[in-house]
């Protein structure tokens, strides 16, 4: 009988529509971070580098809007 109610007991909780799924904090970089990654990438610009930082970007992108 107890496995019974807690079968019904996690069938009920699975249909649950209220989800929080919290939002990452972003990570400030200075102008001087920013400076310094931005002569690394001048010497030395390799193609999978600049994807990643595109990446970056966008998993910034969405991190902001997921702020708001």
């Amino acid at each position: 009988m107890r496995w019974l109610a807690l079968w019904a007991l996690l069938g009920l909780s699975a249909c649950s529509s209220v989800q929080y799924v919290p939002c990452p904090t972003l990570v400030s970089y200075s102008k001087a971070d920013q400076a310094a990654l931005a002569a690394e990438i001048k010497a030395s610009p390799k193609p999978e580098t600049v994807r990643w930082i595109g990446d970056y970007i966008g998993l910034r992108d969405q991190v902001r809007a997921c702020q708001k």
